[in-house]
């Protein structure tokens, strides 16, 4: 288990603070587990008050001896109900709040309606999660180098790949083992998304007709799960000969992220697939010749659009017609749909410091899939990949 070093809470709080400031906003509350994370180094079960001027107090109603253990945060009281978090506020000398900032893009109405009306009636509400995202956009080193040791484990996994496979292994029985390789190395398990109602875990082990499945998340891919409770992800169908394997893991280590996606396949694919596959580590090769700092996100997506659109596979491209989605890239850290979006209309402009999944993906119905993710950093030089594993097409 790894701590958040105390110079990288520091370092978040004051440039959150000063954003607080700039913006005119007196205090904000940080409530939801990976901002709380972000800004105090645990998600035990409290509020983090934050004042534009002065020290933010952490208030923990459980565990506060693990809070106390494992953030820096310094003062930390234990707070028995939300009732009271107005007083203990009064107490430590914050009063005359003119306004308090909620992360309003993920707090639930019944949970926003307390705040306002039983414990701030007095002060106007805003929304700061735009703030909080912002922040979160540009990664530290350290930060940086816990997505590369994710990146690693992904590397693992990708390199297990041919010594389990067998053919007639369903998707689920390939991908239960990967998963083990997974947490073995340090893969947590959890993968966090800001999105409502999009839950997510391992990532897709998917194959064939199966694979090309339309998703109902917000994806590209998703393949037909194994239960209509779940309907993504890897299914009981055998894996054939010749179907290309898609290996797209989410990896979670100490609560920061790296997407990847590799293919497999045992025997040579169908000519359509293999053939596109060319036209996908193209695009990756593109990239790095077009993504430098100041270069708008959107200008990116628009390219690798057109590029589709060139090779006559727009048809095929993140999605089939009526399930197509409008970006091919978006930001990871702890969570997974973090800032930038490498989507259409988007003008965000690239910084050192941005951390991004690229993923072009082509969808065949009855088919089956390709596509190839990497996670890239940003640089003043241009765009780093995190994952490392070939990128060729494995022929097994």
């Amino acid at each position: 288990m790894q701590k958040v070093p105390t110079s990288e809470i520091a370092n978040r709080l004051v440039s959150f603070q000063h954003m607080l400031w700039e913006q005119k906003v007196a205090a904000t509350i940080i409530r939801q587990n990976a901002d709380l994370f972000y800004f105090t180094g645990t998600v035990q079960d409290g509020v983090l008050f934050v004042p534009a001027i002065g020290e933010p107090v952490f208030f923990v109603r459980r565990d506060f001896e693990r809070a106390k253990e494992q953030s820096p945060i310094r003062p930390i009281f234990p707070l028995k109900s939300l009732r009271e978090l107005p007083d203990r506020i009064l107490d430590n000398g914050y009063e005359h709040l003119n306004k308090v900032g909620l992360e309003l893009d993920v707090m639930p109405a019944t949970i926003y309606f307390f705040f306002r009306d039983k414990l701030f009636p007095k002060s106007e509400i805003v929304d700061i999660s735009l703030l909080i995202r912002q922040i979160r956009m540009i990664k530290s080193g350290w930060e940086i180098e816990m997505m590369r040791k994710a990146a690693a484990i992904s590397y693992k996994v990708a390199e297990a790949v041919p010594g389990i496979f067998k053919e007639g292994m369903s998707q689920v029985e390939l991908s239960i083992e990967l998963e083990r390789v997974a947490r073995k190395h340090g893969h947590l398990g959890l993968t966090r998304t800001r999105a409502w109602n999009m839950d997510m875990f391992f990532g897709h082990i998917l194959a064939g007709a199966d694979a090309a499945a339309p998703a109902y998340a917000d994806a590209p891919t998703g393949g037909i799960g194994t239960s209509p409770s779940f309907g993504q992800g890897a299914s009981f169908t055998p894996i054939r000969a010749h179907e290309v394997i898609s290996v797209d893991t989410m990896i979670n280590y100490e609560g920061y992220l790296s997407d990847q996606t590799r293919n497999f396949c045992l025997g040579e694919p169908e000519d359509k697939l293999k053939n596109t596959y060319e036209i996908v580590l193209e695009m990756h090769r593109g990239l790095k010749k077009r993504a430098f700092p100041g270069v708008a996100s959107g200008e990116l997506f628009q390219w690798v659009y057109d590029e589709a659109e060139h090779f006559n596979l727009l048809n095929h491209f993140l999605g089939t017609e009526k399930n197509r989605v409008n970006f091919v890239g978006h930001g990871l850290g702890i969570e997974v749909d973090e800032f930038p979006f490498i989507a259409k209309g988007h003008k965000t402009p690239l910084s050192p410091g941005m951390t991004f999944a690229f993923e072009p993906k082509f969808i065949f119905p009855n088919l089956g899939i390709v596509g190839l993710e990497n996670t890239y950093l940003v640089t003043s030089e241009g765009i780093e990949s995190l994952n490392t594993f070939p990128e060729e097409l494995v022929i097994l």
